[in-house]
């Protein structure tokens, strides 16, 4: 018993600093909507905390509990508050757990980019190289034969994200995605997850200026704010070819309908950056894709390639 004093002492000290934190993040928001209504029509209070996200909360307050809330629970919080991910880390500090892991930075950053240009150029498929928000860092000849883009280095940065990019009406990309009825599902289907893989990758920054901004950016092209605001299909599309293409081959210009099948190669202990590639379902696929490897001046095409001799062991998921 004498031994469980310092530990019950700990466990209130911890739980005091958690709600002293969830309170002092509560009460801003609240401020906030004083005079400008949610769009949700979030009040911010106590009692709606307790309804909506934590049904312990107030007996958390009041001292009914001593329970210290899960990390589970927290995160939920946290969401509900609309938190930035330093608010988010903070609140996690706070109840003593470990904050989130961010993407790379820096030097490390660079040495993962790196590492995933030199395997791309060994890939003998269409491939780009993304980070967490599906920024383009690279992309290899292939695909961009394929696709019929312009140079990496020729688009502004701005302009460098995967989602926007496949929506353009100015390049061949959505033409050759959408050519009769089949392969417009399937670029739909396409588009629906792109747009589920960015906001799950980027659940951490939702409420980060720069997010918004982003969406904002994408929403400005074509018809790409439809597709942002449409709630997802929940059907199974495991069977299904990524993408339904317009391929030509390199060898006798043909323009032939292909399926290809996305994965993505992981090249660090970090979900991104990472390769996404198109690998060929159909002979027609591979036939086109074989017609683009064997094309003279095969290389990347946006940066200077580095030396290294660093090893790079590859995760493969489709």
């Amino acid at each position: 018993m004498i031994e469980s004093k310092p530990k019950s002492s700990q466990r209130s000290n911890v739980l005091r600093d958690t709600l002293e934190e969830i309170e002092i993040l509560r009460l801003a928001r609240q401020e906030e909507v004083r005079d400008h209504p949610h769009p949700l029509l979030k009040r911010f209070t106590q009692q709606e905390l307790t309804d909506e996200v934590c049904p312990t909360y107030k007996n958390l307050l009041v001292g009914r509990s001593q329970r210290i809330p899960s990390r589970q629970t927290l995160m939920q919080i946290a969401d509900y508050l609309e938190c930035t991910i330093a608010q988010r880390n903070d609140l996690l500090l706070a109840a003593r757990y470990l904050p989130e892991s961010l993407e790379l930075k820096g030097l490390e950053l660079q040495q993962a980019l790196e590492q995933a240009r030199q395997l791309m150029r060994t890939l003998p498929y269409p491939a780009m190289l993304v980070t967490h928000t599906l920024e383009i860092e690279a992309l290899n000849e292939a695909f961009q034969r394929l696709f019929e883009l312009p140079l990496l280095t020729a688009l502004p940065r701005t302009q460098r994200h995967v989602l926007p990019l496949f929506f353009r009406y100015d390049l061949p990309i959505r033409r050759r995605s959408t050519f009769n009825e089949q392969a417009i599902t399937a670029w739909q289907a396409g588009v629906s997850r792109g747009i589920q893989l960015f906001k799950q990758s980027n659940r951490l920054y939702q409420f980060e200026p720069w997010y918004q901004e982003l969406v904002d950016q994408f929403c400005a092209v074509a018809d790409f704010r439809q597709h942002w605001e449409r709630t997802p299909e929940l059907r199974d599309q495991h069977q299904e070819p990524s993408k339904l293409l317009l391929g030509q081959n390199a060898t006798t210009g043909e323009m032939l309908p292909i399926q290809l099948q996305h994965i993505r190669i992981s090249v660090c202990s970090h979900m991104y950056p990472c390769i996404m590639a198109l690998l060929p379902l159909d002979d027609a696929a591979r036939a086109v894709i074989a017609s683009l490897s064997n094309a003279e001046g095969s290389m990347l095409n946006d940066l200077a390639w580095a030396k290294s001799g660093q090893k790079v062991v590859p995760k493969v998921t489709a």
